[in-house]
């Protein structure tokens, strides 16, 4: 007769309670990373709101000198305010290697927001920088970070790869529905919002905003700050947005003591966002347009 081992069992039994063991204690490892990552995320946030409060910036006005980007060599990105302080040697001229104490210093001072403000509106190039601690403009290219569909000065970026470079036409078309010619109102801005995301969802195969809230949000934000910032001035928004220029002369329009704020911020843009109504009842000067493109 064949004998069983007399340790087969224990040891089965041994390798099961250490199995137990090893999965209980990682299971308590993923579990506590996850608290430390929801800690740091809240701190973060309490940081920035106790900053946002009490804070005080400083802001100056006189602009350095304006010189248009070299396409070949320069680097820029989808957004207007970053290529302007580009433009203008706040951030450098050639648009490579920007930190991000750089970037949230160089928006704050420039556009008088509150530095709590600026970390938060530059936060979003932690998830290009890949750890080199820096930047080009162009990496805020991609797609629904920064960049985003339906935008108010470039097309696409399935019609337009390059998202480095302001289209006139788009800026125009913009500016143009100013209710009474020289300021865009909130209406203004919200009314046009409708129209560009329906233009861009009917136009757009790979359009990504129809259910990205997060992005959706964000565009609103971009356009909240433009108009606490510009006042809604068309003849400043359009050299701001078409040339990626400072006027000259040109101050920020939100003179807050502590800068513009997140609370602030977020105010007007919900104001935006849940009024923005993508099949609202067209203006006259639309509804010809529209009808041109009716099936």
């Amino acid at each position: 007769m064949t004998q069983s081992n007399p340790h087969g069992f224990e040891g089965g039994l041994e390798f099961k309670c250490l199995q137990t063991f090893t999965t209980t204690v990682g299971t308590f490892r993923r579990f506590f990373n996850l608290l430390k990552a929801i800690a740091a995320l809240l701190f973060f946030a309490i940081w920035l709101t106790i900053r946002d409060i009490y804070y005080v910036p400083g802001h100056g006005g006189v602009w350095p000198q304006f010189q248009a980007p070299i396409q070949a060599t320069d680097s820029r990105s989808p957004c207007p305010a970053l290529n302007a302080l580009a433009n203008h040697d706040i951030l450098p001229r050639n648009g490579k290697h920007i930190s991000y104490k750089q970037m949230s210093h160089a928006i704050q001072h420039a556009y008088h927001l509150a530095p709590s403000l600026a970390d938060q509106l530059t936060a979003s190039a932690y998830q290009l920088e890949q750890g080199r601690g820096w930047i080009d403009l162009q990496d805020l290219s991609a797609l629904n970070v920064i960049q985003h569909d339906a935008s108010f000065t470039r097309p696409d970026i399935a019609f337009c790869p390059d998202q480095s470079v302001p289209h006139p036409d788009l800026v125009d078309k913009f500016l143009s529905h100013a209710s009474n010619g020289k300021f865009l109102s909130l209406n203004d801005i919200v009314y046009f919002s409708g129209l560009r995301r329906a233009e861009c969802k009917r136009s757009n195969g790979q359009y990504s905003m129809t259910w990205s809230f997060l992005h959706q949000f964000s565009g609103s934000g971009n356009n909240a700050l433009m108009h606490s910032i510009f006042g809604g001035d068309v003849d400043d928004l359009r050299i701001w947005l078409a040339e990626e220029r400072f006027p000259d002369q040109w101050e920020p329009r939100n003179r807050e003591a502590k800068g513009h704020t997140i609370m602030q911020a977020m105010s007007k843009t919900l104001i935006i966002e849940l009024n923005i109504n993508e099949k609202q009842k067209l203006r006259s000067e639309n509804t010809a347009l529209n009808q041109t493109r009716e099936p």
